[in-house]
């Protein structure tokens, strides 16, 4: 009796370490030049090589923050410093018909949108360091970044 348990065990031991051998064997690919890579490496780089760059959906309703920044860099930033001067700003706001001016007094002045959005105080709004520490003051609405986007980029879609 003692016997025929050791057997069982002996065998059950056999399956198990097959199962292991198999499971290893069908995570290994033999390459054309004959080295060994691991399956799921292999499968990773094709998926990273097959897959494009998903382009970030825009709500036309409601513009994320970093769609709005990366469309003032683009449209408004006239001297290219990733600044917003307020010189640029009220440049293009000037630049508006009289009627999308008044659209515009949703966000106020150029010295109230100077106040709420240049953390720094440096009467410039930099895309990098003002717009990403004043999140809760500075185009914090989807009404307020929509407004700003149809009045200065409505094309914008970067």
């Amino acid at each position: 009796m003692k016997f025929h348990a050791f057997v069982k065990l002996c065998s059950l031991l056999t399956v198990l370490r097959w199962d292991v051998v198999v499971a290893a064997v069908e995570n290994v690919e033999i390459s054309a030049d004959g080295s060994i890579q691991e399956a799921a490496v292999v499968e990773a780089a094709a998926e990273e090589v097959e897959t494009p760059p998903e382009k970030p959906i825009i709500d036309p309703k409601c513009p994320d923050r970093d769609h709005i920044i990366r469309c003032a860099g683009a449209y408004l930033d006239t001297n290219k410093n990733n600044k917003l001067d307020r010189s640029e700003l009220q440049a293009a706001i000037d630049s508006l018909p009289w009627y999308a001016q008044g659209v515009l007094k949703i966000l106020g002045s150029v010295d109230k949108m100077m106040k709420k959005c240049d953390v720094d105080k440096d009467d410039a709004i930099s895309m990098d360091y003002d717009m990403s520490n004043n999140k809760e003051d500075c185009l914090a609405t989807c009404f307020k970044r929509r407004a700003f986007k149809s009045s200065f980029f409505p094309e914008c879609d970067l």
